[in-house]
């Protein structure tokens, strides 16, 4: 995260990253257990997250509906001060324009149609405008990952669904801090330019279709508006949905692969594009070495032919 700080400057590039804290709320005795936990572990690796109780909620959260005889009443809430956000698109735009001023050949609209490899090692990729030679390949292709492992031979425990979102018209800024609610499988954030973003699970199901759909639009509408019923009468602009891998154990893959040179940054699912800079890292790390960093050692493909998953379900709030 501390990656994050400076990479506008780095960039030369603004990411709009903006620090308005994340509130998830607890509503049974159950959830409450489980954030003074989760809060209590944060502290000790030096997160700042405390359990917050109605009252605190009502001041960080002023629009919240919070009645007490409500079907999921509101008991507590997980506060964490340093929450933040950035424009997604921006960090790509700033990580394009950073490498193309290192040297870097970006070519779009490439397509990936094979994966070349002679003697178990990679020796080049095919795409539909040409072939290129090469010593390593670094897969990074969220939403297609065992698509194009399938092309080099490997097989990877992974399953793709989407996940949708959707945004209203904008309104005067009224709501600071990111809210989620696991419990009812939303979220709602006002961006910086007044618009409401409403999302929450992925589909229930495996697809590659990046479709929209009127299910996932009336249940996250539903949801939002037990939080917050003045929606009710706000104009939905867009819904889309993107592609995520998910693995077993609702961890990446990063590392080396059975194939010589071939390295895999897969398996991200929902978690977003929060990991960004230390991928970016750690990955440049391994392939100048050729030895994983200790950081991503435990996210090798090798750990589910030895039973060592890495449970992380409740690491990326409603989805899981």
């Amino acid at each position: 995260m501390k990656l994050y700080q400076n990479l506008s400057n780095e960039f030369g590039y603004n990411i709009m990253m903006e620090n308005r804290g994340q509130l998830t709320l607890a509503h049974s005795d159950a959830a409450v257990r489980s954030f003074r936990w989760r809060a209590e572990v944060n502290q000790h690796l030096g997160v700042r997250s405390e359990l917050v109780d109605r009252q605190t909620i009502r001041e960080l959260v002023p629009n919240l509906n919070m009645p007490e005889d409500g079907r999921y009443p509101i008991m507590a809430g997980l506060w964490h001060a340093d929450g933040a956000t950035a424009r997604h698109d921006a960090v790509a735009w700033g990580y394009m324009k950073g490498a193309c001023e290192r040297g870097v050949e970006l070519h779009q609209l490439t397509e990936v149609e094979d994966v070349l490899v002679s003697n178990g090692k990679v020796t080049g990729v095919k795409t539909n405008r040409g072939t290129i030679s090469c010593g390593s390949v670094v897969q990074a292709v969220a939403g297609t990952s065992s698509v194009v492992a399938k092309m080099a031979g490997i097989k990877l425990p992974v399953h793709s669904f989407p996940l949708q979102a959707m945004v209203t018209q904008p309104y005067k800024p009224l709501l600071t801090p990111h809210v989620s609610s696991p419990h009812v499988h939303v979220y709602v954030h006002q961006t910086s330019r007044g618009e409401f973003v409403i999302g929450g699970g992925s589909d229930p199901y495996p697809l590659y279709n990046t479709r929209s759909t009127l299910d996932m639009k009336e249940s996250l509408a539903a949801a939002a508006l037990e939080l917050f019923p003045f929606l009710s009468q706000a104009r939905l602009m867009r819904q889309w949905a993107g592609i995520t891998d998910m693995t077993p154990d609702y961890s990446p893959i990063m590392g080396l692969s059975p194939v010589e040179n071939y390295y895999l940054d897969a398996g991200w699912g929902t978690w977003g594009f929060k990991a960004t800079p230390i991928c970016g890292q750690t990955m440049a790390e391994l392939v100048a070495t050729g030895k994983p960093p200790e950081l991503i050692k435990p996210f090798e493909l090798e750990r589910f032919y030895r039973h060592q998953q890495i449970n992380e379900a409740g690491a990326t709030a409603a989805s899981h």
